[in-house]
């Protein structure tokens, strides 16, 4: 059994105490941030809020480390766990914000308000998208994707959905040639009914 070293305790305790030390204090002022924006009444909410950027982080961690089983769950929990560090810098950062106002006497410009809204609502939009593409995204490439090669993607190609249920359609030609033999299979049939008999 391989012993550990004491450097290698204090390494990984020092590891353990910066990502505290910064996901704690970001994470307050993100807090402070949602605080903030959402009404007294509804405190949860600012947790909520946490949840799409801190929290986040941590939840696609572990997605990406113990869940994804694809690449492409494996690519959204990547792109996930960026856009949701980028997130929890953006909130933690218009925390520092509202807090360096209210300590100036600064007020906020409308823009100030719209950009904060937007930053919420295109995490929002991340997160639906991101939830979206992980639990449907292999379906939706196959459903996108172009099989047969033809240049149709698979859900509209009316060739390939007929091979999925059992059903090829015909071309046109085909169907016009076997209509044409079925005509005159059906003449030869009534000029064999309206021969005179002997």
């Amino acid at each position: 059994m391989k012993r550990t070293s004491v450097k290698k305790l204090f390494g990984s305790a020092i590891k353990i105490i910066i990502a505290a030390t910064v996901f704690v204090f970001l994470g307050m002022k993100s807090i402070d941030f949602f605080l903030f924006t959402t009404p007294a009444d509804k405190w949860f909410y600012a947790y909520l809020g946490f949840g799409l950027t801190g929290g986040g982080v941590i939840a696609y961690l572990v997605i990406f480390l113990w869940d994804a089983d694809s690449a492409l769950k494996k690519m959204v929990a990547i792109v996930m766990l960026g856009v949701c560090i980028i997130g929890e810098l953006a909130t933690a950062g218009f925390g520092l914000q509202i807090d360096t106002w209210e300590k100036t006497g600064i007020s906020m410009l409308d823009s100030d308000f719209q950009a904060m809204v937007l930053a919420v609502q295109l995490l929002g939009f991340a997160h639906a998208a991101a939830l979206v593409a992980y639990v449907a995204g292999d379906k939706i490439a196959e459903a996108l994707g172009d099989d047969d090669g033809d240049g149709i993607p698979n859900v509209i190609d009316k060739d390939y959905i007929g091979k999925q249920v059992g059903f090829v359609p015909k071309q046109a030609s085909t169907v016009l040639a076997e209509l044409a033999e079925a005509q005159a299979e059906i003449a030869r049939l009534k000029a064999s009914v309206d021969a005179p008999k002997v």
